[in-house]
């Protein structure tokens, strides 16, 4: 699918500060390209999170709706660190509705849930993305030489993870997946 022209001019850009980081330069830019995607993947898990708990209804509607919020608190204090990992490191953080609504590997939200199991399938699905996505930027940032941003991932995945658990386990009903 062609990017139109106003997506175009939404594209997050490329740009380099220099630091005295103990990185070469190409590392940290290739880190900052990789978090990048991530920041834009956090902050659409975020929205999806806030969408379920805003529009959930039904039987165990308060129970879900505290589930979801819940979700949402922990992503969106992943937000923050990733974007100042980026800067850190004299990136440009690309964290902007419209620069993350171009950049998220996450699958567009099923808007037309309305129960609780529909929004649990759908966040659960997303959060499994954004697990899959957190985990191989760790790699890839440990593959590039950078182990202490790489560890900050490794532990970004471990809060995601637990959140995953916690909606899967509201879907569990006995026989395994």
């Amino acid at each position: 699918m062609a990017k139109s022209e106003n997506e175009k001019k939404q594209a997050p850009k490329s740009r380099m500060y220099k630091n005295r980081v103990a990185l070469p330069d190409d590392v940290k830019e290739k880190n900052v390209v990789v978090m990048n995607e991530r920041l834009a993947a956090s902050l659409d898990m975020y929205s999806q999170a806030k969408f379920a708990h805003w529009n959930v209804k039904g039987i165990n509607f308060y129970q879900l709706h505290l589930v979801f919020d819940a979700t949402a608190k922990v992503i969106f204090k992943q937000i923050d660190p990733i974007a100042e990992r980026i800067t850190q490191l004299g990136g440009v953080a690309n964290g902007t509705v419209r620069q993350s609504a171009l950049s998220s590997p996450i699958p567009a939200y099923n808007t037309t849930a309305v129960t609780g199991p529909e929004h649990l399938n759908a966040l659960a699905d997303a959060l499994g993305v954004y697990c899959k996505e957190l985990r191989e930027a760790s790699d890839e940032i440990d593959d590039l030489g950078d182990e202490p941003t790489a560890d900050f991932f490794k532990q970004l995945v471990v809060e995601a993870e637990e959140e995953l658990y916690f909606l899967e386990s509201h879907l569990e009903a006995g026989d395994v997946q």
